[in-house]
């Protein structure tokens, strides 16, 4: 059976980066709870965390609500309450600080009167997180930005499966979503601090002009994991298309925002339901926004590639580079036409300029099992970060952000059946050395009653292999 039947096998195949839209004065809402005191589990910063956020987001002109210390039913009321004042094309923002917990792969906000006497009953004790991100992006809203500082260590006795730390999240079109740290491992609630460890320096970058969205994260994550000593490393999924400026730059940059979703025409062939590779996470390809120097021709460049003439794409972006050989966007797309031209090695040249430009590329790769086969999964990579996302299957692995830098080394080779990998070699956390094994995601998982699941690989693997390595090799050198 084939492990991925779409019509986009990468999400560089997908559309490519369009312009930032400037709306007239977008409206921004905003929801920000915290939850510390707990009759049995107090924590001590929570309250000032919503505090602090809540006066961060108003500065950069949300109309925000804070509430402190509710009750599961409160905290019903509360997002309501924010759902009912969402109009189509709004930014909002949903910010939780307290006790979180995990029961079988779903994330629970637990209200202050969490009171649970089994796995069955905490599950109505305590608020989904989904339920929130869900009710947001079906309100219409055209970013959604949901933030979870909920992740400090909390077992609670009664429910078994309550591990430490939240689960991983997948996010909506529009939508990103943060984590205190990384799926499956707990957050510093700071005790000798007025903040959490993450949401100190999630103010202090929400406080700093020009930034986009992904950078103030970006400088997050760096920071929280420079200060923890490499302990705790913020993590985020984002669907965001487009740079969403929450705070103007010193030059006067207005908040922009992705296209209208009416003009988006690109389809996907949906692949048949008990394909193992039936999910792939795409995440932003963001441009860059340029008031101040306009480039009119890249819409044309972009509307050339999505009908198909990527002859015209590409002309109109080598004559962007020509007079701006690091313009973000056009690179992009010239890496794009690369890409569905299988132009392997200008592909891997291309986007290695992309990445040192600034941009963010997500590959959807087959995380390759020797038992049992391939999954579905997702290799995101920056100039700074390396990103690994389970996204389809079964995988006793472990979803992980880390610094470029402690990639040891990416190979492209093969099995004894001849089939074409990826094998990463990366330093995780802790400074232990993982492998990792990746295959096309195009390629056929064929049953075996012999022996060991057979592997199909289409005729570009090898190429497609090669060139990832060769993207993670180049990038990653000083």
């Amino acid at each position: 059976m084939k492990l991925l039947a779409l019509l986009l096998t990468l999400p560089l195949c997908a559309q490519p980066p369009q312009r930032d839209i400037k709306l007239e004065a977008p409206r921004k809402v905003a929801l920000v709870i915290g939850n510390g005191n707990y009759p049995k589990w107090p924590l001590r910063n929570p309250a000032n965390d919503a505090r602090a956020v809540s006066q961060a987001l108003s500065e950069i002109g949300f109309a925000t609500t804070t509430a402190v210390d509710v009750t599961l039913q409160n905290l019903d009321r509360a997002v309501s309450a924010l759902v009912s004042r969402i109009r189509p094309g709004d930014v909002v923002a949903f910010y939780y600080a307290g006790h979180g917990i995990q029961l079988e792969g779903e994330n629970y906000l637990v209200p202050v009167d969490f009171d649970a006497k089994d796995e069955a009953d905490a599950k109505y004790a305590a608020y989904a997180a989904s339920r929130v991100q869900e009710r947001i992006e079906k309100a219409g809203a055209r970013v959604t930005l949901v933030v979870l500082d909920a992740c400090r260590n909390n077992p609670f006795a009664a429910t078994r499966s309550a591990n430490g730390g939240l689960a991983a999240m997948g996010s909506g079109k529009g939508t990103l979503i943060a984590f205190a740290t990384a799926p499956g491992k707990t957050a510093d609630d700071n005790p000798n601090g007025n903040n959490g460890l993450f949401t100190s320096h999630l103010v202090t970058a929400l406080k700093e002009p020009g930034l986009t969205l992904d950078q103030v994260f970006n400088r997050v994550r760096e920071r929280v994991h420079n200060a923890s000593g490499g302990r705790q490393v913020p993590w985020t999924v984002s669907s965001v298309i487009g740079d969403v400026y929450l705070r103007p730059g010193p030059g006067g940059t207005a908040p922009a925002l992705p296209p209208p979703p009416a003009s988006e025409t690109v389809a996907v062939a949906r692949p048949p339901v008990q394909n193992p590779l039936a999910r792939i996470m795409t995440n932003s390809v963001a441009p860059v926004e340029r008031p101040q120097d306009p480039v009119p021709d890249l819409a044309a460049g972009n509307a050339a590639y999505q009908r198909g003439d990527t002859q015209q794409a590409a002309r109109i972006a080598q004559e962007i580079l020509r007079g701006e050989p690091n313009h973000r966007e056009a690179l992009l797309l010239l890496a794009y036409v690369h890409f569905r031209e299988q132009q392997w090695e200008l592909f891997a040249a291309t986007a290695v300029q992309a990445l040192r430009a600034g941009a963010t590329l997500p590959f959807s790769v087959g995380h390759h099992h020797t038992l049992t086969g391939a999954h579905a999964a997702s290799l995101t990579v920056s100039r700074d970060l390396i990103q690994y996302q389970i996204t389809g299957g079964n995988c006793t692995g472990k979803n992980f952000s880390l610094p470029l830098a402690n990639l040891v080394a990416a190979r492209a080779t093969s099995n004894t059946q001849g089939v074409p990998f990826l094998s990463l070699k990366i330093n995780d956390e802790n400074g232990k050395t993982q492998n990792f094994n990746f295959v096309d995601p195009t390629t056929e998982v064929r049953d075996n009653p012999n022996g060991l699941p057979l592997l199909i690989s289409p005729p570009r693997a090898a190429r497609f292999v090669q060139a990832i390595a060769a993207i993670l090799n180049q990038t990653r050198q000083p």
